[in-house]
């Protein structure tokens, strides 16, 4: 097949999208597919590029988003992608999100009869917290943002969501298409039994003390107060060091925030790791245990890699999180926002390591289940279906 994929977030950005975008464009590249990834340039600049895993990127001129400082928005003159549509005459486009990207390609899909599907990768309430200053209108915002999202999937040809928390929200909102659950999935192999840690600890100058690992975009969405303001009642407690492993816009707040609270020894930021270095497993190898105090995962990607590296893990009781974390088996849920709560859990692994090797056991046999091939597999399928019903309707309109 030839398949285009449209994102608007790609590596070497680092997000839940541009992982799964990666991994999803590399899968199908093996299988022996022809792949094109259309996603934003760094400027204005229009150009393309070959990855080493076998399929081209072209990368569309863009602008700031207005929105998210850390991103970018295609402002490509979108006749030109009608035309390279045509010529290349796609099998299936899988847009990753209704971004500018994903907006520029449907209509000359449709108008060109190649099958869509879309990926849903985010909450309503994650879109309306980068929109703080419409609070006052929020619930038309929110209203008319669900109307336009329910026109634009309804004009794809299957969607796919990585939880079923996300699959009810969007039933919900009144999707009619095809809704499939697929998780995003984790390399088991690349994450199972990388334990180094005397290695990674030198290299980043890490104490030898338990580990409480973040890793993630240091953002608003992330809830990283939470685990903050949760440091300072863990180690009246126990010794620990934290460790926040991301980039994101408000990594340079959250480092004063340490310093004011007098937790700069205590606090690591890695800054972002490049998603395919070997330090990443290593990085995992190396904590104790896994804090994510975000409110609107939809699943969450980092999550998944910690649960394969045997780490238990104390997550926020919301969003797609309890899919993963079952209270008093992999892991701890935590009451949104509950600092208090947060820190309790987290001493409770400190404190007791055969409940925290237990439980980190725990993660991997229940990850098993999201191993990353699994669901590319599942997605591959879907390709096949959706051009299978596009050939039939086709005949048929003959």
């Amino acid at each position: 097949m030839r398949i285009l994929i449209g994102a608007d977030s790609f590596y070497p950005y680092i997000s839940g999208v541009s992982v799964t975008t990666l991994n999803l464009a590399s899968y199908l590249a093996a299988q022996g597919h022809e792949v094109v990834v259309i996603a934003p340039s760094k400027n204005r600049r229009n150009y393309k590029e070959n990855s080493d895993k076998g399929f081209l990127v072209w990368r569309v001129g863009s602008i700031p988003n207005p929105f998210r400082k850390d991103l970018r928005m295609g402002v490509y003159r979108w006749r030109h992608l009608r035309g390279f549509i045509a010529s290349w005459n796609p099998d299936v486009i899988h847009v990753q999100d209704p971004g500018s990207i994903g907006l520029a390609l449907l209509g000359p899909a449709k108008s060109q009869l190649v099958p869509v599907v879309i990926s849903h990768h985010f909450t309503m309430d994650f879109v309306l917290s980068y929109l703080k200053f419409l609070r006052p209108a929020h619930t038309y915002v929110r209203k008319s943002l669900s109307s336009a999202l329910i026109r634009y999937y309804n004009s794809c040809q299957h969607v796919i969501c990585p939880s079923q928390m996300v699959k009810k929200e969007l039933l919900g909102l009144g999707i009619t298409q095809p809704v499939t659950v697929v998780s995003n999935g984790v390399n088991l192999e690349r994450f199972i039994n990388h334990r180094s840690p005397g290695e990674i600890r030198t290299k980043y100058n890490l104490p030898d003390e338990p580990l409480v690992l973040y890793v993630g975009r240091i953002a608003k969405e992330k809830n990283i107060e939470t685990l903050m303001h949760s440091i300072p009642l863990v180690l009246a407690r126990v010794n620990a060091h934290f460790v926040l492993c991301g980039g994101g816009e408000l990594v340079a707040d959250f480092k004063r925030m340490a310093e004011k609270m007098g937790l700069s020894h205590n606090v690591s930021f890695l800054g972002p790791i490049d998603y395919q270095s070997s330090d990443l497993p290593q990085i995992y190898g190396s904590a104790a245990c896994f804090a994510i105090p975000a409110k609107m995962e939809t699943q969450s990607i980092v999550t998944l890699e910690a649960m394969a590296s045997g780490l238990p893990i104390i997550a926020a009781r919301a969003g797609a999180l309890p899919e993963l974390v079952t209270d008093g088996d992999n892991g701890f849920l935590f009451t949104p926002g509950d600092s208090k709560e947060l820190a309790d859990k987290i001493c409770r692994l400190l404190e007791d390591d055969n409940l925290s090797q237990a439980m980190g056991q725990r993660s991997i046999i229940k990850v098993v289940q999201h191993e990353v091939n699994t669901s590319l597999q599942i997605i591959e399928r879907i390709y096949y279906e959706v051009l299978n019903n596009a050939m039939v309707k086709s005949s048929n309109l003959g």
